[in-house]
């Protein structure tokens, strides 16, 4: 799966994924903008185009046909507002506009028959986005590590796994065939991502920060160096 969301474009830009929520730009629109860059490149896999359900003046049924009619095969609820804790949470659920509008999306997609993604902080949210009839469950545990514009505080790898570990459980007492991926936190590279899967029952893992800007970051910074470390003549 190829996921199409403002938060990757925000880290492309060299900026952190918080930004997302921030009003500096609509972040369906945005979506909308990369699909014409992205889709028409993308041949082997399906485009999964990320939705920000919060919008009240969204339509969330009109949104989710706008999104398939550009080309996506499925869609997810990304931004999400659990990344943002408790508290911001809280005070969007209080307005109506909160985590329960994003499975409002899920449960919208899915009696549309459309493919989707559900991402979960907790197995209470994981179980509530399988009810919606999610085909996978997201199972993320924070802002990814490292490079220069991740999480700085992550939970251990240990308590991660098995954070992973509740979320699919979680999910499978309500639908023992949804898909569980592993994402965030501590798990920034291959072995961490390996260790998340071998430890917990997830069936994979979705990649984000550690597939686009982490690597990125690296190979920019590694080789700028060589060239700065090219001898020229006295």
């Amino acid at each position: 799966l190829v996921a199409v969301y403002s938060t990757a474009k925000f880290r492309m830009m060299g900026l952190p994924t918080l930004l997302a929520w921030m009003p500096y730009e609509d972040c369906n629109t945005c979506v909308k903008e990369m699909a014409r860059e992205i889709i028409p490149v993308v041949i082997t896999a399906p485009c999964i185009a990320g939705i920000g359900a919060h919008n009240p003046a969204v339509n969330l049924e009109w949104i989710i046909d706008e999104m398939m009619a550009l080309g996506f095969s499925g869609i997810t609820n990304e931004p999400f507002c659990g990344l943002y804790g408790e508290f911001f949470s809280k005070q969007l659920e209080a307005a109506g506009i909160g985590f329960s509008r994003e499975v409002e999306l899920i449960r919208t997609a899915h009696q549309k028959d459309i493919f989707t993604v559900a991402w979960a902080f907790n197995a209470e949210e994981a179980r509530v986005m399988a009810e919606a009839g999610a085909d996978v469950i997201g199972a993320i545990v924070g802002v990814t590590s490292g490079g220069l514009t991740g999480a700085k505080e992550v939970m251990t790898l240990e308590k991660a796994t098995e954070e992973v570990q509740k979320m699919c459980l979680a999910a499978r007492s309500v639908n023992p065939e949804v898909f569980v991926l592993t994402h965030g936190g501590p798990f920034a590279d291959v072995p961490t991502a390996q260790y998340s899967v071998a430890n917990s029952d997830a069936d994979g893992y979705a990649s984000g920060s550690s597939g686009e800007r982490l690597p990125t970051e690296q190979a920019v910074i590694a080789i700028t160096k060589e060239y700065k470390n090219i001898k020229v003549k006295a």
